[in-house]
């Protein structure tokens, strides 16, 4: 057994990508492996800026004999009436270079076939390796690559050299124009030449020498490390996202994390410009008070190299700083002088995005949607003018100096400057939340107006890019509308009310602009895409796809209560009698699908077994004290509710026969059971469920 080593090395790729590439070379490989009969030990990827790793412990040198079979012509076309082979039968045999004692009869479906066996003698290691390896890489997906030679070949970065090594073996292999070898290059700034490695081991002894470290666990955790103690030497703490962790971690091969500090005094400017400079521009590590609530005067950068030197790489990074700084305080001061309310007409020269209208469009629509939505929900005087006004104000501060300068700062900044010009709070609020969440595991709104007006923003989006024909695929979405969507869901699973009029809001959206394409087919299309977002956040918080199948197929104004409904079906599901609830439900369906019955109206003159009667008054007094259940999101207490419920229903099939020859009788009881079955869908589509056996 041998270990085989695959590296490509490139100009610097993008580093927020690099840990999906990774993770997609180790499963594209484990795939293509399986598909040959080769034995092979752990699969592992690595990555840095400047290259991938693919290693593979313990290949088999040659694949495993094995014996394939091949499906022949039937049996009486094979022989005549006599048992003599046929023609077809000897063709069969030279075609596929077999003899007549590897031959065997099978019957398939009553009918007989031959079939042939043939050793097929296993390919070496060398001749299986490069097909893995090319196939692999050009099954890589990612959202923009570059073509850089005739090859034609799309890579994230031009491809610069390939290492191919069978233990201390070159595998011969070609792939973007560039054969392979058995040489690499180090650091690039710090050992730049290119290295020979004499087998799979050496490469790994080198490349640490030469200032590479491969695994990106190793270079987090020492990133990790100096973070802390260079925050407690300044009396702080560092909080991070981990996106952005693993983003700074990947812009390095061989992290040095320094301490910096700045002359914040000079400044009268609000901390979230503070945090963007360091953050955003310089990719560095803001640091806190103990308590988080205020950024100190100083931060972390992290270094792609040795601490050679590091006192000048300290200088330039807050040289750096500084003068954003600067830039930061001039423009806050000069955005002061102008109110927001004065900034809107300017958003006419804003386009939105292209297709969609201006960005004063888009306020109009805004505040618009945000007067239909007050009346919806029946908003208090004082409410709907906030939100009214808040929404008018939302996208204002993109016409300022700081926002134009920190990009990143939009709607923040907005809220800023309201709290600054006497804006109610609520509206500044409003206004700094509109954008929440902003990425994975984000904060979402805090405040009942900065929910609203983020679900009403991103909607409008929404409904106006699906209605003008923008692709949301999983592979290929420039708008970001599956993100946009799923920010949608996150936030609506966030509020206390019940029922949200999320249907009547896209039609009344879609209402407000002229579109080519069929407005039903926007509907639902726009309903399918929030549908499928709130399923996979259901299951992303560890519940499984069958509860999560049983809420989404509510009503979609029921999102609010999608996730907790979600979490009590799963509490319960391995409980007996909740399994009942799923075959009751499922046994009505099935009746009622069967038929044309629609009303859930009930005649209790025409109910004449004792067993309906009381499935008549039970559910009648369910209806009510579900309502209520309802109403105040005790859901235990509705499973409970159902599980005294389920024997009066097993008792009316037990006792009444539904399917009565009188016409009226049976329509009556299918009424009934219609009348049972939404009382069942008032809180979940129960058939969904899978029950285990």
């Amino acid at each position: 057994m041998k270990d085989f080593l695959f590296e490509i090395y490139t100009e610097e790729m993008p580093a927020k990508l690099l840990n999906d590439i990774s993770k997609q070379l180790k499963e594209l490989a484990e795939r293509n492996f399986s598909y040959t009969n080769i034995n092979h030990g752990e699969i592992q990827t690595f990555s840095t800026p400047r290259r991938l790793v693919l290693f593979v412990k313990d290949v088999e040198e040659k694949e495993s004999e094995r014996v394939i079979e091949i499906k022949g012509p039937p049996y009486k076309i094979a022989y005549d009436e006599k048992g003599t082979p046929t023609q077809v039968f000897k063709k069969f045999l030279e075609s596929n270079d077999l003899k007549e004692d590897e031959i065997i009869i099978k019957e398939i479906k009553d009918n007989k076939y031959i079939f042939g066996f043939k050793k097929v003698q296993g390919r070496d290691a060398k001749e299986i390796l490069p097909a893995i390896v090319i196939e692999s890489l050009k099954n890589l997906v990612f959202p923009r690559g570059m073509r850089w030679n005739s090859s034609n070949v799309v890579f994230l970065r031009p491809i610069r050299s390939i290492l191919a090594l069978f233990d201390n073996e070159v595998i011969n292999l070609e792939y973007a124009g560039i054969h392979s070898s058995n040489k690499s290059f180090g650091f690039y700034f710090d050992s730049p030449l290119e290295f020979i490695c004499k087998n799979t081991q050496d490469y790994f002894k080198k490349v640490r020498e030469r200032y590479v470290i491969l695994d990106y666990k190793e270079r987090e955790t020492l990133v990790k490390k100096d973070l802390e103690k260079l925050a407690s030497s300044v009396e702080g703490r560092v909080k991070y996202e981990n996106e952005f962790l693993e983003e700074v971690v990947n812009l390095t091969e061989f992290p040095t994390p320094f301490l910096c500090e700045l002359k914040l005094g000079k400044f009268d400017i609000p901390d979230c410009i503070v945090e963007s400079v360091i953050k955003d521009h310089l990719k560095s590590f803001p640091i806190y008070s103990k308590d988080l609530t205020k950024v100190l005067p100083f931060f972390v950068g992290v270094r792609n190299g040795i601490s050679d030197f590091i006192e000048n790489v300290r200088k330039g990074y807050e040289k750096v700083a500084m003068a954003r700084l600067y830039d930061g305080a001039f423009f806050f001061e000069e955005d002061k002088k102008e109110k927001l309310e004065f900034r809107v007409p300017k958003l006419k020269d804003i386009i939105f995005i292209s297709g969609l209208g201006t960005l004063f469009d888009k306020t109009q629509r805004l505040v618009k949607i945000s007067e239909y939505l007050s009346e919806v929900l029946e908003l208090d005087a004082k409410s709907r003018d906030l939100l009214k006004r808040a929404s008018l104000l939302s996208k204002a501060d993109i016409t300022t100096q700081v926002v134009k300068e920190f990009p990143e700062l939009q709607g923040t900044m907005g809220g800023i400057y309201a709290r600054i010009q006497g804006e109610p709070e609520e509206v500044a609020l409003a206004i700094s939340e509109q954008y929440l969440p902003r990425f994975s595991h984000d904060e979402v709104p805090k405040t009942r107006l900065g929910k609203y007006l983020s679900i009403i923003d991103k909607l409008d989006t929404l409904v106006l890019s699906v209605g003008k024909g923008f692709e949301f695929t999983s592979s290929k979405d420039p708008l970001g509308l599956r993100r946009s969507a799923l920010q949608i869901v996150e936030v609506v699973f966030t509020l206390e009310e019940n029922v949200f009029p999320i249907s009547n809001l896209i039609n009344f959206i879609i209402g407000l602009d002229s579109f080519t394409r069929n407005i039903q087919e926007i509907l639902q299309d726009v309903l399918n895409l929030l549908r499928e977002r709130a399923n996979y956040l259901i299951r992303s918080n560890n519940i499984s796809y069958d509860s999560a199948n049983a809420v989404t197929a509510l009503p979609i104004d029921l999102m609010p209560t999608f996730l907790d409904r979600a979490k009590t079906l799963e509490k319960y599901s391995k409980d007996e009698k909740f399994k009942e609830i799923v075959v009751v439900h499922k046994r009505i369906r099935n009746i009622l699908q069967k038929t044309n019955i629609e009303s859930d109206l009930v005649s209790y003159d025409l109910l004449l077994e004792d067993a309906e009667k009381e499935l008549f008054t039970v559910t009648s007094e369910s209806e009510k004290l579900l309502k209520e259940m309802l109403k105040s999101r005790d859901y235990d207490a509705i499973i409970h509710l159902l599980y005294l419920y389920v024997p009066s229903v097993n008792k009316f099939f037990d006792k009444v026969l539904v399917m009565e020859k009188d016409e009226r009788i049976r329509n009556n009881r299918l009424a009934q059971l219609m009348k049972v079955l939404k009382l069942f869908e008032s809180f979940a589509m129960f058939s969904e469920v899978v029950i285990e056996k």
